[in-house]
């Protein structure tokens, strides 16, 4: 496995989600994941802070209509793939080859 990074940040995962390709990149040495559409502009979808303790997604105000939709599916996808990454973090630069 290669790390890839976005941003300057390194990339833990993807996720498609209603035809969407959102990015999880790790803000360094902070519980905090910064989430974004792979392709789309304005791409910042938000942070998914506290993940240490009690994670919640803090929703950028450009893409906060698509987040949310009336629907809380999106989030939750977004914050239970984010706790995911978030807890296989070590064993993903263990077995990280640059």
């Amino acid at each position: 496995m290669t790390l890839r990074f976005a941003d300057g940040l390194p990339v833990l995962g993807y996720l498609e989600l209603d035809d969407r390709s959102l990015t999880f990149a790790w803000n360094w040495h902070e519980p905090v994941l910064r989430v974004t559409f792979t392709e789309d502009d304005p791409p910042l979808i938000g942070h998914v802070t506290h993940l240490d303790c009690l994670p919640r997604l803090a929703a950028a105000p450009d893409n906060l209509a698509w987040l949310g939709q009336g629907d809380p599916a999106r989030t939750r996808a977004v914050l239970d793939h984010a706790i995911d990454l978030w807890r296989r973090k070590e064993r993903l630069f263990r077995d990280c080859e640059g």
